[in-house]
């Protein structure tokens, strides 16, 4: 599925927002067994809010909180930041705890046995929620990698079912307890997003039918020769891009090692992405 096409991005331009609204309603990457429903985290009034916002920030470019910058930090930590944004300026929602570590205390000290990502409550329904924004592709969809080759799809998939099982530990109860948050009964939540690449831009089973796909390829002559394209960011990952004439290159300035979108202009002005492309060192 090319989740660029969606027609949400016909109507958002501010770029947070635009992010902001990728986290809420992309397609999940892969299936946990316990994922968060979109209509949960989206709320009620989830669309006429991210519209609002759209048109709020465009127009009062001081609305939008500094630490929601991109390219302040790193994705994972922006991508955790808007949630948390979200969590606490909707409605139907009401954050609890973010970024809640758990230790382990033995006889050497204290040492992290992990992190819960958020406790929150979505429509009086508490939760445990865990977050993961990946980008991995191969030319087949088995093993697959980032674009550091060590950082592997299946080793996240791994480290995301701990997280999950975190909150049934005695030391995280005990946590929670510290913070008095009571433990009964939160249901534990995967929020997954990211993009899957390869070589045909089709995902094989078990990714799911609906998973934000793209072209994995060692070279661009892969590439149609007179698109157009962009090199993204790494905070800029999260949502379709939506840039500037100037801002885009030619085929002959792809270089390896990067996240590109292929876009065409729109009748609004802009460059939009029609397809993303993961472009790995041979």
């Amino acid at each position: 599925m090319n989740y660029a096409q969606d027609a949400l991005w016909w109507r958002l331009a501010h770029p947070t927002i635009r992010d902001l609204a990728s986290l809420l309603t992309a397609p999940p990457l892969w299936h946990t067994g316990c994922e968060l429903p979109t209509r949960e985290l989206l709320g009620e009034h989830g669309f006429r809010l991210l519209l609002q916002w759209d048109e709020q920030w465009q127009r009062d470019p001081q609305r939008q909180p500094e630490k929601l910058t991109r390219n302040r930090y790193a994705l994972g930590k922006y991508a955790e930041d808007l949630l948390a944004y979200w969590f606490t300026h909707v409605p139907h929602a009401k954050l609890l705890a973010a970024n809640l570590p758990v230790y382990n205390h033995d006889a050497d000290g204290n040492s992290t046995l992990g992190e819960i990502d958020y406790i929150v409550e979505l429509n009086g329904t508490p939760y445990h929620l865990e977050l993961a924004c990946k980008y991995h592709g191969s030319a087949t969809g088995e093993q697959m990698a980032g674009l550091n080759p060590r950082d592997t799809l299946a080793r996240k998939q791994r480290k995301l079912q701990r997280q999950l099982a975190l909150l049934a530990s005695p030391q995280a109860q005990a946590t929670l307890r510290q913070h008095n948050i009571a433990s009964e009964p939160i249901r534990s939540a995967s929020i997954v997003r990211g993009i899957g690449f390869t070589a045909t831009g089709k995902l094989p089973p078990p990714f799911p039918p609906q998973a934000w796909s793209g072209i994995w390829t060692t070279t661009a002559h892969i590439l149609p020769e007179h698109a157009r394209y962009y090199r993204l960011n790494r905070t800029e990952y999260l949502a379709p891009a939506r840039i500037t004439q100037p801002e885009t290159i030619s085929r002959s300035q792809i270089t390896p090692a990067a996240l590109y979108a292929q876009v065409a202009p729109r009748p609004d002005g802009y460059w939009h992405e029609e397809l993303r492309v993961m472009v790995v060192a041979e």
